[in-house]
């Protein structure tokens, strides 16, 4: 077989490899933009685990702990609010500073006019109108891609603490294992040998060094894919998008030398059917390649480590912005808020709905004054309050609410509701409770302030909590705050008639069947549901005749017997 024919071979191999290659990624690509229409308006299924949220939330905390002077939502009230489940069905973010953004803005109720937020808002409204640019713009982001393994907020704080180092060691093995191979051409069995030593030393090297520097090649490769990001998306450019362009333009102009370098530096595994790219790698792993590199450019990301946190926002947003126009569209009734003008803090819902619950009942509400809940238990109460803060939240953070209309003022949110026993600091479930309501009374009166209290004291003594309840509900009157409470006491409703006004749930109880039909109602409840709710679970008979005469005779007199 003549030489030309083997040269023929080998060209046609490698032809039909980079051609294979070509139509699997056609393909793979036409599969992902069919995916994404797909599931554009649904509820993002991606499973995130705790270790995940907290990765994702270590730039909020970052945010919050570079700007203390802003206010947040606390942890108590996203909590409250199972706000990390809202986050899981809104998360179809394509990459990890998407969802660290997205993260960060729904802890970020705008208090006043805000360029950012209506920036915002206006990115996701064009992205919900335009399906070709957002899929465009959603394949551009998935490039830059979502890590798992670790916090790209974590990484990047690495990186600004880091020094750099020489590259003399790296350089002395890439002259041993050169020399070696000068020395096959002289003393072939000897200079095999060295070959064979100085390259096993070589890649050993190399994978230990490679392992410690693991969150720099992480840091190194997610900032040449935002890069890389910036520069498709200029060749892109939606309209909406002219300012952040403009911006990213900026951010990505000291850190484009990055990107020719990139191609050397890897931190995955790579592919055993890619021979090109274990060629590479072998290259990489005896010659130190991209440790080089990395060690040249850990100054230049450490000085331009603003341009960086500047490229990670603008992108987030973008990818935030999608995302929650997607979310959007999954809600059975979503509305753009119009906030208020005026000091007085006011609040109007016009079928409102829990996003979280399967079958949500709507419900109204036209208040500016202290609202007092009551009802049994699972009659709607603590649903509804977690429904009202919510909508402030979302309306504040993202731009729409779960309801047919929305109006209020723009409010600091508070919350006491689903606390739990603080046992690791030896705190009762009363301590932790005094000290949740206590954070909401001791708020700033400089802004409105909406505070949702679910069971106030429930952790102490009948007497005592209806007295201290009272006072405190009382204390939470200010010019510009919104209380709403939800209690068990009905007489709170006679005690603080006078500044509350009282709504209620209610129930039916009909044979051995409870309906709640979870509509709001004014005034306060007028039934007592709890013992015959124990009838209908088979409770003893005589147990419940003798809770109903002495509930009767408390009635009647004032007093237990």
């Amino acid at each position: 077989m003549g030489a030309n024919v083997i040269l023929f071979i080998i060209i046609a191999v490698i032809v039909l490899i980079f051609a294979e290659g070509s139509i699997r990624d056609r393909r793979l690509k036409e599969a992902f933009r069919v995916q994404l229409k797909e599931d554009y308006g649904k509820i993002s299924d991606k499973e995130l685990s705790g270790d995940d949220i907290s990765r994702i939330g270590m730039y909020h905390r970052s945010m919050a702990e570079a700007d203390p002077g802003r206010f947040y939502i606390d942890d108590i009230t996203w909590n409250d609010l199972a706000m990390d489940d809202i986050f899981g069905r809104m998360d179809r973010c394509m990459s990890s500073v998407g969802e660290e953004e997205l993260y960060h803005r729904l802890h970020s109720p705008v208090l006043k006019e805000d360029d950012d937020y209506s920036h915002f808002c206006r990115m996701s409204g064009y992205f919900d109108g335009n399906e070709e640019e957002r899929i465009r713009v959603q394949e551009i982001l998935n490039d830059i891609g979502i890590n798992r393994k670790t916090s790209i907020t974590r990484v990047y704080d690495y990186v600004s603490v880091l020094k750099s180092e020489s590259n003399g060691r790296h350089y002395l093995m890439i002259a041993l294992v050169l020399i070696s191979i000068g020395m096959i051409f002289v003393v072939p069995g000897i200079g095999v040998i060295l070959f064979l030593l100085f390259m096993f030393i070589s890649i050993g090297s190399y994978l230990k060094t490679k392992k410690e520097i693991e969150p720099l090649i992480v840091t190194f490769n997610y900032t040449a894919r935002m890069v890389r990001a910036c520069e498709s998306l200029a060749g892109f450019g939606p309209s909406v998008l002219k300012e952040d362009l403009e911006q990213l333009a900026e951010y990505k102009e000291p850190l484009k030398g990055i990107l020719s370098k990139s191609v050397w530096i890897s931190s995955s595994t790579v592919s055993m059917d890619n021979p090109v790219m274990l060629l590479l790698e072998y290259i990489k792993m005896i010659f130190h390649v991209d440790l080089i590199i990395i060690n040249r450019l850990v100054d230049l990301l450490k000085k331009h480590i603003s341009d960086i946190d500047g490229i990670r926002r603008v992108l987030g947003g973008i990818d935030a912005s999608i995302a929650c126009a997607s979310y959007r569209r999954s809600l059975v009734r979503a509305c753009t808020p119009e906030f208020t003008g005026t000091d007085k803090a006011v609040l109007s819902l016009d079928e409102c709905i829990h996003p979280l619950v399967s079958e949500p009942v709507p419900n109204s509400i036209d208040v500016s004054s202290p609202i007092l809940l009551t009802g049994s238990n699972a009659s709607g109460k603590s649903t509804f309050l977690k429904t009202v803060a919510i909508s402030a939240l979302l309306a504040q953070t993202v731009g729409y609410a779960p309801c047919k209309e929305y109006r209020a003022s723009k409010f600091k949110i508070y919350t006491s509701m689903a606390l739990n026993d603080s046992i690791r600091n030896g705190e009762s479930y009363f301590v932790v409770e005094i000290k949740s309501i206590k954070r909401i009374m001791d708020a700033p009166d400089d802004t409105p302030v909406l505070c949702c209290i679910d069971e106030v004291l429930r952790g102490t003594n009948t007497v005592e909590r209806i007295a201290a309840s009272t006072q405190i509900l009382k204390s939470l009157i200010k010019p510009l705050s919104l209380p709403f409470a939800a209690t068990h006491d009905i007489e709170l409703t006679r005690l603080l008639e006078d500044c509350y006004r009282n709504y209620h749930f209610e129930e039916e109880v009909s044979g051995n069947d409870v309906k709640f039909n979870y509509q709001l109602m004014s005034g306060s409840a007028k039934t007592r549901n709890a013992i015959k709710l124990l009838s209908v679970m088979d409770y003893d008979r005589t147990m419940i005749s003798e809770a109903e005469r002495m509930v009767e005779e408390y009635m009647n007199s004032g007093e237990w017997h």
